[in-house]
């Protein structure tokens, strides 16, 4: 007997703390452009280092940290499903934390999703690792938002460097604290650069939630990865 299978549906990591929550950030991993599986965890699994340096930092500052599980492996064309399944965890999340200002940071196909929703009102915050940024992708809804992003030069994958280029030059005309560092020879991964990029990420998050204070290079599209001694 022919038995119907169950929808997928979204799904967000449990926070790890107790307390206050002050602030969230909302990992979103990579994926394919187009897939109707389930979600790539080895996606999920890249960022582990980052979700743990997050939690430790941010967790005297009351920062939530969930990673968003996809019910499609892929963006799906007009579907968006990376982008839907995005708006579904923002609502959730004020849904769990009413007002709480959120931090969207998007690996790859998520950082698509990051950008795309960005315009979210709880939305203080978008990071993109390697994002994919198409050309002709808006940037209105970055306005009154703090943008990072990093991309490897050697990143010759459908999310390249040229595009996110091309695409922090538009958005600084409304997102003028936008800063992009760029990682000289870094490839889609950016494996070598990980400890780096996640302190700078971290900078990042806690200093659009008001808990930190980091000097990031705001305006600026082409500066180099600081590395940390």
């Amino acid at each position: 007997m022919f038995r119907a299978q169950r929808p997928h549906t979204a799904q967000l990591t449990p926070w790890e703390g107790d307390g206050p929550v002050s602030g969230v950030a909302l990992l979103l991993p990579g994926g394919f452009i187009r897939s109707r599986r389930g979600p790539l965890r080895l996606a999920e699994l890249g960022l582990q280092g980052l979700t743990a340096e997050l939690t430790d930092r941010g967790r005297p500052h009351g920062l939530a940290v969930h990673l968003l599980r996809y019910r499609h492996g892929g963006w799906n064309g007009a579907d968006a499903d990376t982008a839907v399944d995005t708006r579904w965890a923002l609502e959730e999340l004020d849904r769990r934390y009413p007002g709480v200002p959120v931090v969207l940071i998007g690996n790859s196909l998520g950082g698509r999703a990051a950008f795309w929703c960005a315009g979210h009102p709880n939305v203080v915050g978008v990071a993109g690792l390697a994002p994919w940024l198409p050309t002709g992708d808006r940037v209105d809804q970055l306005a009154g938002r703090r943008v990072l992003i990093v991309h490897g030069t050697a990143d010759h994958s459908a999310a390249n460097a040229a595009q996110s280029l091309e695409y922090a030059l538009r958005a600084r005309e409304v997102a003028p604290d936008l800063a992009r560092y760029e990682v000289p020879g870094g490839s889609h991964y950016l494996v070598r650069q990980s400890a780096d990029i996640n302190a700078l990420i971290t900078d990042f998050t806690l200093t659009a939630l008001g808990a930190e204070a980091a000097p990031l290079a705001a305006g600026a599209v082409c500066t180099r990865l600081p590395v940390r001694a």
